[in-house]
């Protein structure tokens, strides 16, 4: 089973290939508090999505990749209308989603986050998810200037 480990030293939001399908610019206009939830919410079952794949199905993997790139993207530009909503997702139960909403988070970099990226970080055990709450932090403070 592959690691996440990669995202921490690539970016996890890479640019769409020529004639890969990305999220329209609008959608997160579109998005009220309920579908940031919800996405949130499919964050959290991704991982039991992935784990009915069988191991050698690269393409499946791939497109869970891409999905969960698409929402964490999604999740950065609605921070700014729904933050209470984004930074719920830190006390998400599942790890994989509080690893996708920091990195949103690191991509928004909203400086009045930094209280709750910092609060974050004093209760993650997650080795990868102390990794991206760290870059989220870096990325916060830098905004802040």
């Amino acid at each position: 089973m592959q690691t996440q480990a990669p995202l921490m030293n690539a970016d996890p939001f890479p640019h769409p290939r020529e004639g890969e399908e990305t999220l329209p610019p609008s959608l997160a206009c579109r998005c009220g508090a309920s579908e940031t939830a919800a996405i949130l919410g499919l964050l959290d079952r991704v991982p039991a999505a992935r784990q009915a794949i069988e191991a050698w199905d690269g393409v499946s993997h791939d497109a869970h990749l891409r999905s969960r790139q698409k929402y964490a993207r999604l999740l950065a530009d609605l921070y700014e209308r729904h933050p209470c909503e984004v930074l719920a997702g830190l006390a998400s139960p599942r790890a994989h989603t509080r690893l996708w909403v920091t990195l949103a988070l690191a991509e928004a970099a909203a400086p009045v986050a930094l209280p709750v990226l910092e609060h974050a970080l004093t209760d993650e055990r997650d080795p990868l998810c102390r990794r991206a709450l760290l870059k989220a932090l870096a990325a916060c403070e830098a905004a802040r200037g």
